[in-house]
């Protein structure tokens, strides 16, 4: 059973903080009482989001870094100890993606999605494991995604890296029983995030996430409500999530068929865009925040279609 956590005075590292899940994460879990200590790549986002805690009444320390460069890993969690004096939680949101079918994708952009969002992952969690060990606890948050346990046209590489990851962290999960350390897992829908203002594509045109979009504050609650109760997997939206998997499950051709004929055009609008690497190897100026130009889809709208598929 899992037990309740006070999250009053307990302190978190958040990766990939500059936009995104890992900026709305951080401004609940401050919000919460959390002390955190924040990284990505871009300081002056990290410097906005840290205004932004500290309007609130929070505490953030900001740690420029890069998530597959070990030694900035290493020197963000000496840096959050140092500061702080311990470690509690570790929320890996750290991602990119790169949109185009597999065999025209650069060889480098797929090495580096992994990289990022599977290999950031790891590489963090080896860093603040031996701090979680000599406390006795400690919780291994990650972001994952729906495409953990399912799949997209043009996304063949970040579906891979979160298959990868999830499956990383059930097996993490047993060698852990027993430690005091707690992972929990969020499988995230298409939410509203920057994301896709950052992605490189070689499409040409303007890459969008599957619809229907949420808001990214769905997945920052749910990042606190797992804080307060680790050791789960949340599944926090119904239409692109718990629905999904139970269609998956049911009638797996269903979901095969409609994502071979239809998700190409899902994911792509008719505006030309030349992006062809994005934030993959540096960031960019565009999207920081929570949010980007792709908004969520109206309650309404995802009501009806809940209705149609059922």
């Amino acid at each position: 059973m899992a037990r309740h956590e006070d999250l009053k005075g307990q302190i978190a590292i958040v990766t990939g903080a500059s936009s995104g899940v890992g900026w709305q994460s951080a401004v609940r879990l401050a919000e919460a009482g959390v002390r955190l200590c924040v990284t990505a790549r871009r300081r002056s986002a990290l410097e906005l989001l840290r205004a932004e805690v500290l309007q609130r009444g929070g505490e953030c320390l900001v740690c420029e870094g890069d998530v597959t460069v070990p030694e900035d890993v290493e020197r963000v969690v000496r840096e959050c100890v140092a500061h702080y004096g311990r470690v509690d939680v570790l929320v890996n949101a750290a991602a990119v993606q790169s949109y185009g079918h597999f065999d025209q994708l650069p060889w480098e952009h797929i090495t580096r999605v992994f990289d990022v969002t599977c290999f950031g992952y790891f590489r963090f969690a080896r860093a603040v494991l031996p701090h979680f060990r000599a406390q006795g606890r400690g919780h291994l948050l990650n972001i994952q995604s729906m495409l953990s346990a399912g799949s997209a046209p043009l996304l063949s590489a970040y579906a891979a890296a979160k298959h990868a990851t999830l499956g990383w962290a059930e097996s993490l999960e047993l060698e852990l029983q027993g430690t005091g350390i707690q992972i929990s897992n969020v499988l995230v829908p298409s939410v509203s995030t920057p994301m896709f203002d950052h992605a490189p594509t070689m499409l040409g045109r303007k890459p969008v996430p599957v619809p229907p979009t949420y808001d990214v504050d769905l997945v920052a609650r749910a990042v606190v409500r797992l804080a307060r109760r680790p050791g789960r997997t949340s599944v926090p939206a119904f239409l692109q999530g718990r629905l999904m998997l139970w269609l998956n499950g049911l009638a797996p051709s269903v979901g095969k068929a409609v994502l071979s004929r239809f998700g190409e055009r899902m994911q792509t609008t008719g505006t030309p865009l030349h992006r062809p690497e994005g934030n993959l190897f540096a960031p960019v100026a565009e999207g920081v925040g929570p949010r980007g130009s792709v908004p969520p889809t109206p309650a309404w709208v995802r009501f009806t279609a809940t209705l149609g598929l059922a």
